[in-house]
């Protein structure tokens, strides 16, 4: 199944649907801080690649096969150096066509860069989204 799939709830009071969302977001929030990091696989400039987006550290583009294996590091049995790594700071903008296409767009001299992820884009979108939220949720109420 490609995509999100939406429901339709009703609440019978304002302060029920306050209750709803508030639980929905903390909820959201729980998933990221426990799940910590999302892994996707894509294609970028031709390339076979996995995209992690990490709750902490923000996004690292890897070749394909090469993370959670003893790999293209500098050593034999080093961890593999991304081919990038982005702050969520860094982050300008981010699209899609909702068909496979995700561009982030990081500014700088890098531009926009556009990732094929041979599938739906919405939920790579929906969990960056909620890793952002969260980390902003957490950095407002330690500030």
């Amino acid at each position: 199944m490609d995509g999100v799939v939406t429901h339709h709830l009703r609440a019978e009071t304002r302060r029920d649907l306050a209750a709803w969302a508030r639980a929905i977001v903390q909820g959201c929030h729980a998933v990221a801080h426990s799940l910590r990091e999302y892994t996707v696989r894509c294609t970028w400039q031709g390339k076979a690649c996995q995209l992690v987006v990490n709750h902490e550290e923000g996004f690292a583009l890897y070749s394909a096969g090469t993370r959670g294996s003893a790999g293209n590091g500098v050593s034999p049995g080093s961890p593999p150096t991304p081919l990038w790594r982005r702050s969520f700071d860094k982050l300008k903008m981010s699209a899609d066509d909702g068909a496979r296409l995700l561009w982030l767009d990081f500014g700088g001299e890098d531009g926009e860069i556009e990732l094929d992820l041979e599938s739906c884009p919405k939920p790579i979108v929906f969990v960056l989204h909620n890793f952002l939220s969260a980390k902003i949720h957490r950095l407002g109420l330690s500030a």
